[in-house]
């Protein structure tokens, strides 16, 4: 549990900072939207290009990114199919489609390096380098989808091809594949801009915050966040033990399926037309959620937390 909270209470913390400082009207609404379309557009990119670019692909068991891209693949298409059973509302289908596929890196980097070191933190960083593509793919597509009933898959195709995170993606495997030389001052200016993200991303989600719901729209929250937060380990626990999978490995597994989902939401949810108050009290709701999750995932694990 200490390791948990030493992952999540500064995440917490800068989520409750965004929505003081919006409460206080320390920015306008205008310019907190501002300070999202950098992050969409700039920052964010830099962040997935830096880690993609660099992510070592040597010697990766096959049934590590098997069991993360299917646990996925299915909790997306199940949160599909359940929202449209339960006659959710279009515009927020994709937002809980965004919250199943997508997780918090961060939160994942830091506890496998509390538990594991350095081969923790290497397996993760792989983790990454195939979830977030995957992530960010789904996320994208469903936004689109179900924000916009007339768009056709030739445009949303199109879309997908000038989307900055999916072109951030393509970039960074190119580096990554070609191993282009890359002059050392560019990965630096990307590093740079990558560490402005999480800070911005958390400010501006807290900032989107609002809690003020009541009945149907909590309560949402409430069920999909569990949904999320059980049922992504769950589904990649029982795909790894299924291929045989165990120690380090699964457990690595279960740790960047159990945190929670990623900060940006908010911001992505914006700029698509999707519901951006619901999917920042989603990812306030999952980061509190998830040190319980979290704690529990890696008990059953018999890891202790």
């Amino acid at each position: 549990m200490a390791t948990v909270l030493a992952a999540l209470l500064p995440i917490a913390a800068i989520l409750a900072l965004g929505k003081f400082s919006a409460s206080v009207n320390l920015l306008s609404r205008d310019g907190w939207i501002g300070l999202e379309r950098i992050t969409y557009f700039v920052l964010f990119p830099a962040l997935i290009v830096s880690k993609l670019a660099v992510a070592d692909f040597t010697g990766i068991d096959w049934r590590l990114p098997t069991a993360l891209i299917g646990a996925q693949l299915l909790l997306s298409l199940v949160t599909i199919l359940a929202a449209a059973l339960l006659r959710t509302p279009r515009d927020r289908i994709g937002v809980y489609v965004q919250s199943a596929a997508r997780w918090n890196t961060f939160i994942a980097l830091a506890l496998a390096q509390d538990l594991f070191g350095a081969q923790g933190l290497a397996l993760v960083a792989v983790s990454a380098a195939v979830m977030i593509p995957t992530a960010n793919i789904l996320s994208v597509s469903a936004l689109m989808h179900f924000s916009n009933e007339t768009v056709k898959p030739v445009q949303m195709l199109k879309q997908l091809a000038v989307n900055p995170l999916v072109l951030a993606c393509v970039i960074g495997i190119g580096l990554n594949v070609t191993r282009l030389p890359v002059p050392r001052q560019a990965f630096e200016i990307l590093d740079l801009l990558a560490q402005a993200t999480i800070a911005l991303g958390l400010l501006t989600t807290g900032a989107a915050i609002d809690l003020s719901g009541r009945g149907r729209s909590m309560a949402s929250v409430t069920l999909w966040s569990m949904v999320r937060l059980a049922g992504l380990p769950l589904i990649a626990g029982l795909i790894a033990v299924s291929l045989g999978l165990s120690g380090q490995i699964l457990y690595v597994i279960l740790i960047a399926t159990a945190v929670p989902t990623a900060v940006n939401g908010t911001i992505l949810a914006r700029q698509l037309g999707a519901d951006a108050t619901l999917a920042a009290n989603l990812i306030a709701f999952q980061t509190i959620g998830s040190i319980v999750s979290i704690s529990v995932v890696l008990w059953v694990a018999g890891i202790g937390a």
